[in-house]
């Protein structure tokens, strides 16, 4: 039997929603614009705990 899974859409607003992702919000939830955290992985300081997670968050779902 098929794993069901959530599509990123769905998925994605469920995130911004339960506010776990830090920079992960709603700019307007009326017209659905939202801010993704985004920090390039050369920069200095970059974590992949925590400038990536939202990545691996949809990676560990699909």
């Amino acid at each position: 039997m098929p794993i069901t899974r959530m599509r990123m859409r769905p998925w994605l607003e469920m995130q911004i929603n339960s506010n776990q992702i830090p920079g992960l919000i709603w700019i307007n939830k009326e017209e659905m614009i939202f801010q993704i955290p985004w920090k390039h992985a050369a920069k200095h300081g970059w974590d992949i705990n925590k400038d990536a997670c939202l990545f691996r968050s949809w990676a560990i779902h699909t």
